[in-house]
């Protein structure tokens, strides 16, 4: 097992062995996490709470993220499509390129105007992609939404700058500093072979970093 395996699966334990006991300390249940990967899927674990998002188990490229933000309310009702590996417009990106994983999950597209995809990398069929994805969909509280961002999957300064000038509850996450980096910006310190921050080092509840129950609670205020 890799060493980030492991802090997954430990994560994994904490997240729903003290989810009940946490879910004490939120002053409401109803919210709404925007996340470019699965951390959003694992806040709604750690509370032990049904997943009140579409980007639960799944991942975007950040300048596709960002395109998806600018117009959320758009992209969030078009119609879901489904691409093969090969068609993909991110297929040479190392990330996919050195993942034994691409190509054994559905990658969906959404169009209004400008083209993004969405890798249901914890998905095993396009039929569960979209009826989880739709039903989530229609789940979202627009009037207390969370959005995250994080360093990973090509993020660069100018994706960052955009989306801390979007007018969101904003939180992002990275393992290094950044330049114009705002009170929403938590630097999380993770083993330097790590280029970008791993799933198994993003916060959840209280850390040492920041308190995501006050952050969700912020939304009840």
């Amino acid at each position: 097992m890799t060493y980030e395996g492991f802090r997954l699966k430990v994560s994994k334990y904490w997240r729903k062995g003290l989810a009940k006991e946490r879910q004490k300390k939120l002053l409401g249940k109803d919210f709404t996490i925007i996340s470019n990967n699965c951390w959003g899927g694992m806040i709604y674990e750690s509370y032990n709470l049904p997943k009140n998002s579409p980007t639960v188990g799944l991942f975007f490229f950040a300048e596709d993220y960002i395109r998806f933000l600018k117009d959320l309310k758009g992209f969030v009702t078009a119609p879901l499509k489904f691409i093969t590996p090969e068609d993909s417009k991110w297929k040479t990106r190392p990330e996919l390129v050195n993942d034994k994983r691409f190509g054994h999950y559905p990658i969906g597209q959404l169009s209004t105007g400008g083209t993004i995809e969405i890798f249901f990398l914890h998905y095993h069929s396009e039929r569960e992609a979209q009826e989880k994805w739709e039903r989530r969909c229609n789940r979202i509280n627009w009037n207390r939404l969370i959005v995250k961002f994080n360093d990973q999957n090509g993020a660069t300064q100018e994706t960052l700058d955009e989306f801390l000038l979007m007018p969101y509850d904003k939180i992002f996450f990275t393992c290094k500093e950044w330049e114009r980096m705002t009170s929403d910006c938590f630097v999380i310190s993770q083993p330097s072979s790590y280029k970008t921050i791993t799933a198994s080092h993003e916060p959840f509840g209280k850390s040492r970093y920041v308190d995501i129950t006050e952050k969700i609670n912020s939304l009840y205020k």
